[in-house]
């Protein structure tokens, strides 16, 4: 099972900006005879990298991510991001199974508008697919975050006999070219996510967890023996804002919350404040009592 890819947007009136954390962790399965060639090329491999980088937002890599969002037609400005990127590879008789995780943390301008006294949170690039190749300068390395086939690639580096087999299977299809940067699954409408909101913090949170499984698969037969490629991933969103929100079309709106959660919240307050001055009450009590009851130290005779 593949772990869970998240989206997670913080948005702050105050300031205007979002913070936006995306985890994308993708597994990726390329499935062979026992025996074969290629499983003997594999079958021991083990290999993994972690790297990490930082960019502004006029760099190559963030101006990817912004063509993202603006291919949902927002106004969303990304500032910068930072990137941690790593993959573990591991090979066996029948399996190459690799793990992908990458973490995108990015400010963004422009969610924010006001329309008649009115704050509004724009939330259509919450689906964002950052499509084609995403080259980024990681320490020493140029690497490609993004694609399923550059992930392969990297790693097969050291056994370039089974990469070229392997790409000369699956080279031409949409799996080698599918994006992992990919959130598409929560483009469903906000009125569908789960609304909580916390009157202590004036927090308002909306999440959404996709049923099942993103799976993407290709197989080919070559003399009666089967090949395989799988790329699975589990996504799932959240978006919070300061103050009480409401959902309108694909946008957040900001208004004043309803009596009956302020009062409600104000009334567990009282309550604890209540219970407090009581404890404090019976132990204050306690003490008294324990000290009138001490028997009084003997004196010496005069």
């Amino acid at each position: 099972m593949a772990s869970a890819s998240t989206l997670t947007v913080n948005l702050n009136p105050k300031t205007g900006l979002a913070k936006v954390d995306s985890v994308s962790t993708t597994k990726i399965v390329f499935t062979y005879p026992a025996g074969s060639t290629i499983s003997n090329y594999l079958k021991n491999i083990s290999s993994s990298v972690n790297l990490n980088g930082s960019f502004a937002g006029d760099t190559t890599g963030a101006r990817m991510l912004q063509g993202s969002f603006d291919d949902e037609d927002s106004h969303v400005s990304v500032k910068n991001m930072s990137v941690a990127f790593d993959y573990t590879a591991k090979g066996n008789t029948t399996a190459l199974v690799v793990d992908k995780t990458t973490k995108v943390t990015t400010w963004v301008s422009g969610v924010f508008s006001v329309v008649n006294g009115t704050v509004k949170a724009d939330l259509r690039w919450r689906s964002f697919v950052v499509r084609g190749a995403m080259n980024l300068a990681l320490g020493d390395h140029s690497m490609d975050i993004n694609l399923v086939g550059s992930t392969m690639q990297y790693s097969l580096a050291s056994r370039t006999m089974a990469a070229g087999m392997m790409l000369g299977m699956f080279g031409g299809g949409a799996m080698w070219n599918r994006a992992t940067l990919n959130f598409s699954a929560l483009n469903s409408p906000l009125s569908t996510w789960t609304k909580n909101y916390d009157a202590g913090t004036n927090t308002t949170t909306f999440s959404k967890t996709i049923s099942g499984q993103s799976t993407f698969s290709a197989s080919i037969d070559t003399n009666g023996q089967k090949y395989s490629l799988t790329s699975t991933s589990d996504p799932s969103g959240s978006v919070s804002i300061q103050g009480y929100a409401n959902v309108s079309g694909d946008s957040l709106v900001i208004v004043p919350a309803p009596a009956s959660m302020a009062t409600g919240y104000l009334a567990a307050a009282a309550v604890v404040a209540i219970l407090a001055i009581a404890v404090g009450y019976l132990l204050l009590r306690s003490r008294a009592k324990a000290k009138a009851l001490t028997p009084a130290s003997p004196t010496s005779p005069v």
